[in-house]
């Protein structure tokens, strides 16, 4: 196991890697070329679109990770991955309506905000991007549980190039880049990903015993693992860059959004990039190693976990540097840069649960989890409260969010110690396997 966790951590970081210096490179010279209500813009329609995306998956993906390795013992087993996708096609039709229409035909400031910028064709596009980018969300997850990391890797790179040929192709033939040119090319290799994930499912169905090996999984224990597991995307999405782009957008408008965006993008390259193959690649191992012994299961936490806060802390202290050079040659303000700070500290400790959680969705766990981050929620959505009615400092509120996910890693730590005898400096011994 542990060579296979290896090797599917080489192509899940290379290729995120590969991807995000092509996106980010894409993305400065968005900034350069196009205006910045225009780059605020589209960096507020993806962030809503993937907040959403996040929002509207109820569990699905996160649900898969305990039953993979009963799924993935024959045909008829996998087949109930199929029925479910099914059921969550006909739900995400639903949802892409009220999507377009709620875009389109909504009130508030920040919606007629998006109007002002936005016709209905780019809002159908947009829906429909919705759509694409739900389904091919979920069939990544099926091939990560799946270890087709290989054809994961090729799939992204090769989108993503084909996208921004795409929208620079069009730069140099109209001389102008617009919503159009950005979410259009998104939507047709986008699309194309899609149907080459649907191919590399297909193909691991037909590779999959015809017998069956073990009774289908009781909908009551799947529907109450996706109970559990929506609260907790719940909470990540709030925590998400998506959230919080669309948070300062909301506050300071497309311009400045767009600022702390970019910036906020360049700093944490690496930093996300790690954390991101972490996060797959040891979801899918534990869900692996659901039937082995718990020591093998304790070792493995430890050993990835270790690694991985190494990693994260030596790319804090280099993020640091950068920032307070950044805010030393005036190239952004001490208060922008507080903004930044406070960005950057909501997500660095949203990332250090990142093994953790991966442990408690694997082995059946999301129960205690979803109690967490609820309980965050309850703190949270006062302090939300508050701070939009009495205007209270956003330093503050963002404060409130730090405070929040300091408090809920602490207990997600304490209750990993209780259920599997873990920490990050010893394994205790314990005999049940809960």
């Amino acid at each position: 196991m542990h060579t296979t966790f290896i090797k599917a951590l080489k192509w899940n970081s290379s290729a995120n890697f590969l991807y995000k210096i092509m996106l980010l490179s894409h993305q400065i010279l968005l900034y350069s070329v196009i205006s910045k209500t225009l780059y605020g813009l589209q960096s507020s329609l993806f962030a809503i679109m993937y907040t959403i995306i996040a929002l509207t998956n109820f569990g699905f993906e996160e649900t898969l990770l305990p039953f993979f390795s009963i799924y993935s013992q024959s045909k008829s087993q996998f087949k109930q991955i199929l029925s479910q996708f099914f059921y969550q096609i006909i739900m995400l039709v639903i949802i892409t309506i009220i999507f377009y229409l709620g875009i389109a035909h909504g009130s508030g400031e920040f919606l007629h905000n998006l109007q002002l910028y936005c016709n209905k064709n780019l809002i159908f596009i947009l829906s429909l991007l919705f759509f694409v980018e739900s389904c091919k969300k979920t069939l990544l997850a099926i091939m990560q549980l799946a270890f087709l990391n290989q054809q994961i890797a090729y799939a992204q790179i090769i989108m993503l190039s084909c996208y921004i040929a795409c929208v620079w192709s069009l730069y140099g033939f109209y001389n102008q880049v617009t919503a159009l040119t950005i979410f259009v090319p998104m939507l047709i290799t986008s699309s194309l990903e899609l149907w080459y994930c649907v191919y590399n499912v297909w193909n691991f169905y037909n590779g999959l015993s015809n017998e069956p090996a073990a009774d289908n999984i009781p909908l009551k224990v799947l529907f109450k693992q996706r109970v559990y597991n929506y609260l907790n995307q719940i909470t990540k999405a709030i925590y998400s860059p998506n959230s919080m782009t669309l948070f300062f957008a909301h506050l300071f408008g497309f311009q400045q959004a767009a600022t702390i965006k970019f910036f906020t993008n360049i700093i944490t390259l690496l930093y996300t990039c790690i954390s991101k193959s972490i996060g797959v690649t040891t979801g899918a191992t534990f869900s692996a190693m659901n039937q082995m012994s718990l020591i093998s299961i304790q070792s493995f936490f430890v050993d990835v976990t270790k690694r991985y806060f190494q990693f994260l802390y030596l790319l804090t202290s280099i993020v640091l540097c950068v920032l307070g050079y950044a805010w030393y040659t005036s190239f952004i303000t001490t208060i922008m840069t507080f903004q930044i700070l406070l960005f950057f500290s909501i997500s660095f400790l949203e990332h250090l649960s990142i093994t953790y959680e991966q442990l408690f969705m694997s082995q059946r766990k999301a129960w205690p989890l979803a109690l967490v981050n609820v309980g965050g929620l309850i703190i949270l959505i006062p302090s939300l409260y508050v701070f939009a009615v009495y205007g209270v400092r956003l330093s503050f509120f963002l404060g409130i969010f730090v405070g929040i996910k300091i408090l809920s890693l602490w207990k997600i730590s304490s209750l990993a110690y209780q259920y599997w005898g873990i920490t990050l400096r010893r394994v205790r011994t314990i005999q049940n396997k809960i």
